[in-house]
């Protein structure tokens, strides 16, 4: 009988996916990072192997907060590849010098390609997945292609009007029906709309208040324009509604101020009005919410608050563009406002007959309830059918599956090369070496910062991350020979969205003029210039620069060096323009003025403007070169009797006299030819303008100028606290509460309840307080104690583990005082040297149904915390453990008001409790006695909270109370925790992880066991 061959068994492999882009998807302020991010989380919980490539960029530096959770200093990593754990996922990014996608800089882009071919040709991907336009977007799918790797995109948006971006596209992935039909109707491609992905942890509440009118992101495309006109109503005709801006890129307090000044007041708040700041976690504010406005004006591919909205069974009131009619179904108002709204840079008013309609649907979700209660039930059925992560994963998975089936990454990538190459060459992509560069940051550095007399060639703005200027308005620049465009500095000013520029180019020195026709930002005027009103004579010179509507001086009266280019080639007529002739200027802000141009004239016919000017920059030439060319004098005494003054020289132009050659290699410029004088309001007119416009006086000085000092006294003059955060992000003051004027620390609850006041009795509630050499705060921790006022009894378990400085005495002392309450453990023998965890000794002696836990160096400064703890506990079965907010605070004095970020401030589910993806702080912790012990593996671990948690996690969920008012949390040299390097902390961490791992295999929970475990990896590899 003929033996059978045995057939190989051959494992089938998870499908691979690479995520590709420079973006980041941890941003925060970033709609379409937060949906990709999410779908990449259901992929990879449906099986997908998924890994990621980005870098440091994100749409704001907002949204910075959840990679700076982990890599709080990332100037230390510049141009390195760091890893960021985020769950299921990974994040590999090449570290940038800035946050902002225009300021990659080429090598930045380099090593990121780099280390893109370097996961193509290792990772293996099924399928590349990225987003954006730009020239090394097209790479990535370009690089895919050539080794035979399917490419899908993610487009949300209306912007991809060239067809060259998706040539080498096999998916187009996007997220509404409105916006597939658009692009097919348009450009002829054909996209799948999958919807939107919403985390319910993270976005619907539990419960809802529905009270609140809710907007968020208050940008101009978003339709803020419209709803400050809105609120502006509402705050007068129906004051009893609320309304909650939720901030995401833009600034509320700024758009308002510019929307009611042109409505003819400005505002600088409403009254009906709750700002909420950017934040990851919107289910406080959709808990609030009773309604959602979105009166979006730009194409608006779907709306992910939409999504949202529904999903919380909120009705939603938009307008009638791109894809947000879909998105709501008939649970909402859609309207159509008059097409100027929809035009750039969407900041149209509505007269007050077109506002009525929003105004009166508003109210009418307020008054009539059964109308109300119809459209919460349509959200709801619209959320569950449209919305729910469930429906959407499937659209995603079926889109996916025609590409994955192809196992792509399972191919000989060289042969595939070898056959698309016209040489028939073939490469595969080493692991690249990534080296820091700051060539071009030191470059910038020494011609920006040498000092008053530096010849500054290349300006550069002088902009941080780590604050953020509240302007009023644009700042309005008048540029007499367009020195600023010429410069480069006038599209770093125009990046910013706050300065608005009118050059003059009289000798026609700017390179492609057109490039700025249209601009809101830059508007040129080519032969033309600042004067008198009058037509004059522009004389043309050999070297353009030395054109001028001045005459050139003999030749005889020159240096040698200017012999050649200012010969004269012809003389043209040219029209001058009077400063006060001019119409259309809300202001004049800052004038540039020219050594070759008659400054005088100008001055003298812009008296109107200029006595609002905050600056004058005028050129002034030490080696004259032409007639009547302005000086110093006369400028100086044009500003005394005009409210201005000398400030300072700027940009100091030097000659050297050694030969070129020799000059490159051994500079030395002693002769000063030319610079800039400043000219600035004068004490008395400084006095007198607002604050809005010593505000920006500062903004110009400090970015444009570096002169931070005197930024920092206008500030101060306006809000001292504002001016020290300015020092501070300029680092010219230390980030040290020491150098503060400090808000004083609240001090613990009180007064203390005398003895005989506490009940007796069989303690309900358990306080447990570990103490060691805690001499200098225990008696703090003890008082916020004995200060609760309850309608229970409760006991004070104090332990101390052998202390050496004195707690004890203290603990006695108390203890005598309070005899029935405090209970005092004393240790002989430290237990923590001896491997005894002090919680794990401690825990069967506690008596309580509940327990309560405060250390030693911390306190309590809510006298009815326990009371209100206790009572909610009573009447919510449910939860196993509330928990509420704390302030840190150090010797100096209160260091932040929150240790909790804005997304931790809510309850947590019993699985995000049993999976540690939560951030319960322990001095708030007040939970039920569930069991007696701990389990062995307990004793293993040095942060036994993580532990605690996820035992609670068993019994149910946890709940948030905001009632309370924060405890304090203390930080000093001796913490266990807060003094541990990160380091040592990933390393703590992952001993914690590892055991409780162990525990839940023990407990024969397989998930639970391989999830610990991969958590202890990823902690190890941080280590």
């Amino acid at each position: 009988m003929a033996k059978q061959k045995a057939v190989p068994v051959i494992e089938k492999r998870k499908p691979r996916l690479l995520w590709a882009n420079p973006f980041c998807l941890l941003d925060t302020s970033s709609g379409a990072s937060m949906s990709v991010r999410q779908m990449l989380q259901q992929l990879a919980a449906n099986g997908y192997e998924i890994q990621i490539l980005g870098a440091t960029i994100f749409d704001n530096p907002k949204g910075t907060g959840l990679l700076k959770e982990q890599f709080p200093d990332l100037n230390q990593h510049l141009h390195q590849l760091i890893e960021v754990n985020d769950g299921p996922l990974m994040h590999q990014m090449i570290v940038s010098n800035s946050f902002n996608r225009n300021h990659l800089t080429s090598h930045e882009e380099s090593l990121w390609y780099s280390q893109y071919l370097y996961m193509l040709d290792s990772f293996k991907p099924d399928v590349v997945w990225f987003y954006g336009g730009q020239t090394l977007d097209l790479l990535i799918a370009d690089e895919a292609r050539d080794r035979g790797i399917a490419v899908a995109f993610y487009l949300a948006n209306g912007s991809y009007q060239s067809p060259r971006w998706c040539r080498d596209v096999d998916l187009i992935v996007t997220d509404s029906q409105a916006t597939a039909k658009m692009y097919q109707d348009k450009i002829g491609f054909v996209s799948k709309p999958v919807g939107k992905f919403i985390d319910s942890t993270h976005f619907v509440a539990e419960r809802h208040e529905r009270r609140r009118l809710l907007f968020v992101n208050p940008s101009w495309q978003k339709g803020v324009s419209i709803f400050v006109q809105l609120a502006e109503k509402l705050e007068r005709e129906r004051p009893d509604i609320e309304l909650e801006v939720v901030e995401a890129r833009a600034d509320w307090s700024a758009v308002l101020r510019e929307v009611t000044q042109k409505m003819g007041g400005q505002r600088s708040a409403l009254k009906n009005v709750t700002v909420t700041p950017n934040t990851s976690d919107m289910r406080g504010p959709y808990s609030r919410a009773r309604l959602l406005v979105a009166p979006s004006l730009w194409w608006e591919s779907s709306g992910r608050v939409l999504a949202e909205a529904m999903l919380n069974g909120i009705p939603a009131l938009i307008t009638n563009r791109g894809g947000m009619p879909e998105m709501i179904g008939d649970a909402g108002i859609a309207f159509d406002f008059p097409s100027r709204c929809y035009e750039e840079p969407y900041q149209q008013l509505l007269e007050e007959s077109e506002l009525q309609p929003l105004f009166e649907a508003t109210v009418a979700f307020y008054d009539d309830e059964v109308l109300y209660q119809d459209y919460v039930t349509r959200a709801i059925e619209i959320g569950e059918r449209m919305h729910h992560m469930d429906r959407a994963t499937e659209r995603l998975l079926q889109a996916f599956d025609p590409l994955v089936r192809l196992r792509s990454g399972s191919k000989d990538f060289l042969i595939t090369q070898k056959k698309r190459h016209r040489q028939r060459l073939v490469g595969r992509a080493t692991k690249p070496t990534l080296k820091v560069d700051r060539s071009w940051e030191q470059w910038i550095d020494s011609r920006t910062t040498g000092g008053l007399d530096s010849d500054v060639l290349t300006p550069k703005l002088q902009l941080s991350d780590d604050f953020t200027w509240q302007l009023k308005g644009k700042i309005i620049v008048l540029d007499n020979r367009a020195r600023l465009i010429k410069n480069g500095l006038a599209s770093q000013m125009a990046s910013t969205g706050a300065f608005a520029l009118v050059a003059f180019d009289p000798a026609s020195e700017i390179k492609e003029p057109k490039q700025y026709e249209g601009s809101d930002t830059i508007q040129v005027f080519q032969h033309a210039l600042l004067g008198d009103g009058q037509p004059t004579t522009l004389y043309a010179c050999v070297a353009p620069e030395m054109s001028s509507t001045l005459a050139p001086l003999a030749m005889g009266e020159l240096p040698k060096r200017h012999h050649l280019g200012i010969q004269q080639i012809a003389e043209l007529p040219i029209n001058t323009v009077a400063l006060d002739s001019i119409t259309g200027l809300e202001s004049l802000d800052w004038l540039v003025l020219d050594e070759l141009s008659d400054a005088m004239a100008v001055l003298e016919n812009g008296e109107r403007y200029l006595k609002e000017t905050l600056l004058i920059q005028a050129r002034v030439p030490f080696q004259l070169t032409h007639a009547r060319q302005p000086s110093f004098a006369e400028l100086q005494h044009w500003a005394s009797r005009h409210g201005f003054r000398f400030y300072r020289f700027h940009n100091v132009r030097h000659y050297s006299h050694l030969p070129d050659k020799l000059n490159e290699r051994t500079p030395c410029a002693s002769e000063q030819e030319s610079a800039d004088i400043l000219l600035l309001p004068d004490a008395e007119r400084l006095g007198s303008i607002s604050n809005e416009r010593k505000v920006k006086l500062a903004f110009i000085l400090s970015s444009v100028f570096a002169a931070h000092d005197m930024a920092f006294e206008l500030l101060s003059k306006v809000d001292q606290d504002k001016a020290l955060a300015f020092l501070e992000a300029r680092s010219l003051l230390p980030r040290s509460s020491e150098q503060r004027n400090l808000k004083s620390v609240m001090p613990p609850a009180g007064p203390v309840v005398l003895p005989e006041e506490h009940h007796n009795g069989k303690p309900l509630v358990s306080v447990f307080c570990a103490t060691y050499n805690h001499v200098d705060f225990l008696e703090e921790a003890i008082q916020g104690i004995i200060a609760q006022r309850t309608r229970f009894p409760f006991e004070v378990v104090i332990h101390d583990d052998a202390s050496t400085d004195g707690t004890q005495e203290i603990i006695r002392k108390y203890a005598s005082q309070y005899p029935d309450l405090i209970k005092p453990i004393y240790q002989q023998k430290n237990l923590f040297r001896q491997g005894v965890k002090v919680t794990d000794f401690c825990f069967p002696r506690l008596q309580g149904k509940y327990v309560a836990l405060c250390e030693g160096d911390d306190y309590w400064t809510d006298p009815e915390k326990l009371q209100k703890q206790f009572d909610f506990m009573e009447n919510n079965e449910e939860v196993v453990i509330c928990h509420h907010d704390a302030f840190i605070f150090d010797k100096n004095g209160e260091v932040a008001s929150s240790k909790l970020r804005d997304e931790f401030k809510r309850s947590y589910t019993r699985d995000e409790m049993l999976r540690n993806n939560c951030f319960i702080l322990t001095l708030t912790m007040f939970f039920r006695k569930k069991f007696t012990h701990f389990p062995e593996e307990k004793s293993h671990v040095n942060n036994g909270d993580s532990f605690l948690i996820a035992l609670l996690g068993q019994y149910g969920k946890s709940y948030y109370m905001e009632n309370i008012t924060p405890a304090a949390y203390r930080l000093h040299g001796n913490s266990i925790w807060s003094s541990k390097s990160v380091k040592e902390k990933n390393k703590m961490q992952a001993n914690t992880f590892k055991w409780m791992s162990r525990y839940y295999k023990r407990m024969k929970k397989k998930d639970l066991a391989d999830y610990y475990a991969w958590q202890e990896n990823n902690f190890l590899k941080k280590s």
